[in-house]
């Protein structure tokens, strides 16, 4: 589906930092409905059990879950957008808060890499997304913003990057050492390639 697609998921969001093409398809898992609100939104699809919101809210078609579940309610909302055969997605209210719902979300992108779609989480201070094994992709260079890879498989292999402060050439990084923090982009944009593994791309600022 060439449609944007946003979800709200139910960590903090300061919506004045949020950016919602108008023709974007937008899920709100649990407490996300709150940040719908605040901004005048209202979403295609909403989802969870709820027990963050404190109430179920009176939407139409609202996908009611159980407190006691498999899923987190990001994740109900992360199955749903490949339901819908979205090749992108932009999640906000997904980092910061509560350690383990992070690094929940984190697994999130490789689940959505895994099927070829790319999911970034953002906040304020933070972009992340994850690049998948046998791709080239470009990051944009922004003014006081860090860069910094991570593998989040047990190895990433054939990694180079060009357009950075600190290049790499068919570099192996792996999960076991933090090697890639805190790079710079110095071009216009910063070209990553990747042969084999999961590589967890950040781009961050002071706060």
């Amino acid at each position: 589906m060439n449609a944007p697609c946003v979800i709200f998921a139910g960590g903090e969001i300061r919506t004045d930092t949020v950016c919602i093409p108008e023709d974007a398809y937008l899920i709100c898992a649990d407490r996300g409905v709150l940040a719908a609100q605040q901004l005048g939104l209202v979403p295609d699809h909403i989802v969870g059990d709820f027990d963050s919101l404190g109430y179920i809210p009176q939407y139409e078609g609202a996908d009611i879950h159980p407190v006691q579940k498999d899923d987190t309610d990001t994740m109900l909302a992360v199955k749903h957008v490949c339901e819908k055969g979205f090749s992108e997605v932009f999640i906000y209210g997904a980092l910061g808060g509560r350690l383990d719902h992070t690094i929940a979300n984190l697994q999130a992108l490789r689940y959505l890499a895994e099927r070829g779609i790319t999911g970034t989480l953002l906040d304020e201070n933070n972009r992340v997304t994850m690049q998948k094994g046998d791709s080239v992709r470009r990051y944009r260079r922004c003014e006081g913003w860090y860069f910094s890879l991570l593998s989040f498989s047990e190895a990433c292999t054939g990694v180079s990057v060009a357009g950075a402060e600190y290049p790499l050439h068919a570099a192996v990084l792996t999960q076991g050492f933090p090697l890639g923090v805190s790079n710079h982009i110095t071009a216009d944009y910063a070209e990553v390639s990747l042969q084999t593994g999961y590589l967890l791309v950040m781009e961050s600022r002071d706060f």
